[in-house]
């Protein structure tokens, strides 16, 4: 069940749950470019971009249903921060940021 006092006054949980929900969100944005401008290029490109907003509205959905279970970690004293899934999520957002800018590079390459 959902606290009906408040806590925490920083409000962490919050912080954090819409944290992930931001990293989703620009993920699946992140995505849905590469799929459009890397299926110009080549076709596993565009694969890949796919792969990636699917990658982004899993982790939008799994915050959305992790978000009551924060209540509990922060109850008990613990970080509701995992080291594992936010590494996870920092090397995946960097990769994709390096291929968006890599098939952006040679979207205007090939269109001169």
């Amino acid at each position: 069940m959902r606290p009906t006092e408040v806590f925490d006054p920083l409000l962490q949980h919050e912080r954090t749950a819409l944290a992930w929900e931001r990293t989703a969100i620009s993920g699946v944005v992140v995505g849905a470019l590469m799929t459009r401008i890397g299926a110009r290029i080549h076709l596993l490109l565009g694969g890949i971009g796919l792969a990636q907003v699917c990658a982004s509205a899993a982790l939008l959905v799994w915050a959305g249903r992790h978000y009551e279970d924060l209540h509990g970690t922060l109850r008990a004293g613990e970080s509701p921060v995992h080291p594992r899934a936010a590494a996870l999520v920092g090397v995946g957002a960097t990769v994709a940021t390096l291929l968006a800018t890599a098939i952006a590079a040679a979207a205007i390459i090939l269109d001169r």
